[in-house]
């Protein structure tokens, strides 16, 4: 009969297979072999950015309300109007307006206050600043912070709608900058877009944008023409633009964006394809909206997130940080506490809502090269979400090497320690698109830059003769 002898671990270091100290008793046969199957179902997870078991907590706490009546934490007017930088407007639901979409009675209530397109007025709801009033029949007065777009008004109620004073810069400046062009003719220009450069003007990020730097570039050395968005004298028309949705902003406001279709973070590079008139900007953003539109990036990511896995994940705002996005919880997956939402929703007899702002989100992912700490991986996206490559991959337990916002903190810090890096390292490789005017199907890729070429032959030495078309470019 063998012994079984107990053993107990303190601060045992087992490095090859990420166990830093475990603290209990573990019970195995042979007192000189550790149970792989033991180290494995005690391993550390890696650290993440926010306390997950705070935020599975307060997303229970917000299903449970939703789905039993029970309301919301919601602003109440003092809250609503402690800004003073913010304009209040309300506005009374009318006969004539009972039951239209939200976006579209406030965008004309408030013509005479402040001109804004009904996209705009759209965003103003997704990002909290439209309160809903009732009175019951006491006369007593609820409310509740808005955040979808397409609700549907009632007669009797009144909306107050805060409006920023200052949402984004007037004018737009224009400015000599260097601009990387794959591709240019009378109706779109091709850019490869460099690290640290914001897509269009906005609170925060006044001038050195790629809208800025086009400003110049179509008004003074364009040899197919200025377009019309921008005038000879460098002034953007910005109105020309207005009312057609951006892909990746999801329903922010951003309206001096002239002839922007889609757009990539500031720390993300390569291939951004932008508009030069209003039929073509229709077309390309039409393109996008129907997923007519093939793009592919290639990512360097802490871990490895496997061969060929579709992440189909919606995707919303973050309860707690508002900058930030975060994939909405699966109401049939069982937490930490042994339960799912969905099962304590049916025990109560509720129904299960996602919460307000939660998007479909479709990735596609493959690892095409892993060293046993870092991966290169192709990703193809079939939606355009904010921040959706970073979120899915975080999701998965394997972020974006470099991502401040969703990554490993102790692995950016060695990125930049060793190389000087300081953004995700993320590239949008490739883009197949159809021309907004001709329907010729036409295909950009931009090379790898600097940064990532560097840590990716670190990774993958033989990348350069495996896959070629990854680290060269191609345009026809």
């Amino acid at each position: 009969m063998k012994k079984v002898i107990t053993l107990f671990l303190l601060l045992l270091d087992i490095s090859n297979y990420g166990l830093l100290s475990v603290h209990g008793f573990v019970q195995v046969n042979n007192p000189t072999v550790v149970n792989k199957d033991v180290v494995s179902s005690i391993r550390a997870r890696p650290t993440a950015m926010f306390d997950l078991d705070a935020i599975e907590k307060f997303e229970e706490e917000q299903l449970l309300k939703m789905n039993t009546g029970e309301e919301e934490e919601k602003l109440d007017d003092d809250d609503f109007m402690d800004d003073d930088n913010d304009n209040i407007v309300d506005i009374e639901i009318k006969d004539e307006d009972h039951n239209k979409r939200i976006d579209a009675v406030i965008s004309k209530a408030i013509q005479s206050y402040k001109e804004m397109s009904r996209t705009a007025c759209g965003s103003l709801v997704i990002d909290g600043h439209v309160q809903l009033i009732k009175y019951d029949d006491e006369n007593k007065k609820s409310s509740e912070v808005l955040s979808r777009k397409g609700f549907k008004v009632e007669r009797g109620t009144m909306l107050r709608v805060k409006i920023p004073m200052e949402e984004e810069p007037h004018k737009i400046l224009a400015q000599k900058l260097p601009l990387s062009i794959l591709y240019e003719d009378e109706y779109m220009i091709v850019l490869n877009k460099a690290n640290g450069m914001v897509v269009h003007p906005a609170v925060g990020n006044r001038d050195g944008t790629v809208v800025n730097a086009l400003a110049y570039y179509l008004a003074n050395e364009s040899p197919h023409g200025n377009g019309e968005f921008i005038n000879t004298d460098g002034t953007v028309r910005v109105e020309n633009s207005d009312g057609i949705s951006i892909e990746g902003t999801d329903g922010e406001v951003v309206t001096n964006r002239p002839g922007i279709v889609h757009r990539l973070d500031k720390g993300t590079t390569g291939v951004l394809v932008v508009a030069k008139t209003r039929a073509a900007l229709a077309a390309l953003s039409q393109s996008f909206k129907d997923r007519k539109v093939e793009k592919t990036y290639l990512a360097i990511t802490v871990g490895n997130p496997g061969r060929l896995i579709t992440i189909n994940k919606p995707i919303g705002r973050h309860p707690k940080n508002r900058q930030c996005m975060r994939v909405v919880p699966d109401p049939h997956k069982r937490n930490s506490g042994g339960f799912a939402p969905k099962d304590r929703m049916q025990s109560m007899n509720g129904k299960f809502v996602l919460p307000p702002g939660a998007r479909h989100a479709k990735s596609l992912v493959n690892t095409v090269a892993f060293d046993g700490k870092l991966s290169v991986v192709e990703v193809k996206i079939e939606t355009g979400r904010k921040h959706q490559i970073r979120v899915h991959l975080q999701h998965r337990h394997t972020p974006v090497y470099g991502d401040d916002m969703y990554g490993i903190d102790v692995w950016n810090k060695r990125l930049y320690k060793v190389h000087q890096i300081q953004r995700p390292l993320l590239h949008a490789y490739s883009l197949k698109i159809r021309h907004p005017i001709t329907d010729e199907l036409m295909h950009f890729t931009s090379p790898l830059p600097a940064d990532m070429d560097k840590i990716s032959t670190t990774i993958w030495p033989q990348g350069k003769e495996e896959r070629p078309d990854l680290f060269t470019t191609a345009t026809d």
